[in-house]
């Protein structure tokens, strides 16, 4: 998929020193548990238009992009849930000298919680529309590279504003409880032991700040981590790219003034993580990877979901303009603090027709499920999708 592909590739429009691309994707999809819920079951069609852009310099020291988009959701059956999310932002990256380079992102839009997430309690299909909340992202990145060594650091900020659910009854639920600002600084020192060969430590802070002093349940989520790992990179001959690390990590609350029952669990865990590229065939690449993360919930008693997902993935060029991608997946979470215990199987297929320079075609198939001690959330989903996408 990262090869260039000079007969498809858009070439974009020239404005003076910047290029545009512009694109649109249209497609119309089935799903047959639009609101992921195990004992109503409701299916619908539903369309999806999505016009984007990418402003783009080029210049001798760097790259700078500004880049948007707008998507168009309109359900048949269910009309109250259309909606549009749209993002707006840019990224830069500059080489200060030979030795030093800096990167600056950011972003600012509006999306939609699934259905399927595990803060979504009830059925929503009796009682609810889908919560928007807006969302700001910042990160800042800075190398120096010397001989065989490269040192790394940066910083991360993202700000949640979550706004009210509206139900079916005409009221509706606050969510202020769940307005988050994250701050995620980093390091990284890295060494060439020996050429395609590095090792790698790593030490990352993790601070969860909600506006508010409780939630609705009345629990006190505000925490700090620390992860820290070591790793490894390396190209094993020339077809498989390996990087894997093994670390420690932990979460604490705060928990400040709050009653004994309303205290939330602290997280120490083992950190791990893999990613593995086989570049089997010029045609042929197999994807494998492995992580654990935390997730904020806003649930009684849990504090955290910690989750431990596995994927297997591959890119084949069944022609040279035929491209067929396919995945399957499988997540472990636990919800910290209760008893409960989710499984998310998954699994989908793309096949990809790129009809030339301006346009490609796409059929796509993708299973998800969740599995769970709680009976009631469970769910499984299934969405068939034909698309086109335009783009210059």
């Amino acid at each position: 998929m990262e090869i260039s592909r000079p007969d498809y590739d858009p070439q974009g429009l020239a404005l003076g020193d910047w290029t545009l691309f512009p694109s649109v994707t249209a497609t119309a999809n089935y799903d047959d548990n639009v609101f992921r819920s195990l004992a109503n079951r409701s299916w619908d069609w539903y369309f999806e238009t999505t016009p984007a852009f990418r402003l783009q310099r080029k210049t001798q020291d760097g790259i700078f992009d500004v880049f948007g988009d707008a998507d168009f959701f309109n359900y048949v059956e269910f009309p109250r849930l259309n909606l549009i999310d749209w993002t707006i932002g840019a990224d830069g990256k500059i080489n200060i000298s030979e030795h030093i380079a800096a990167a600056l992102a950011g972003y600012y839009g509006e999306y939609h919680e699934d259905f399927a997430s595990v803060n979504v309690i009830g059925n929503p299909s009796a009682e609810r529309d889908y919560t928007r909340y807006f969302k700001g992202h910042l990160e800042t990145a800075a190398s120096y590279g010397s001989g065989d060594w490269l040192i790394s650091s940066g910083t991360s900020l993202d700000r949640f504003d979550w706004q009210p659910t509206a139900l079916l009854n005409g009221l509706q639920v606050s969510n202020e409880d769940r307005n988050t600002t994250y701050l995620d600084p980093y390091g990284r020192v890295a060494y060439q032991v020996a050429p395609s060969y590095e090792i790698y430590a790593r030490a990352l802070y993790d601070r969860r700040d909600f506006d508010q002093p409780h939630d609705r349940f009345g629990f006190d989520r505000d925490s700090s981590g620390v992860e820290l790992d070591g790793g490894m990179t390396a190209l094993i001959g020339k077809t498989l790219n390996l990087d894997a690390f093994l670390g420690y990590r932990e979460q604490q609350f705060r928990n400040f003034a709050v009653d004994p029952d309303h205290r939330l669990q602290d997280v120490s865990e083992l950190d791990y993580g893999l990613t593995a590229d086989w570049y089997a065939a010029p045609t042929f690449t197999a994807h494998l990877s492995a992580a654990r993360s935390l997730s904020d919930l806003i649930l009684p008693d849990a504090s955290l979901s910690d989750d431990q997902t596995v994927k297997l993935s591959s890119d084949w060029a069944a022609r040279h303009d035929v491209i067929v991608q396919e995945f399957v997946a499988y997540t472990y979470s636990r919800l910290i603090g209760t008893q409960r215990v989710d499984r998310y199987p998954a699994a989908g297929v793309t096949l990809r027709y790129l009809i030339n320079r301006y346009a490609s075609a796409e059929l796509a198939y993708l299973f998800t499920a969740r599995h769970s001690t709680d009976r009631p959330s469970e769910f499984s989903d299934q969405i068939v999708t034909v698309g086109l996408n335009l783009h210059i």
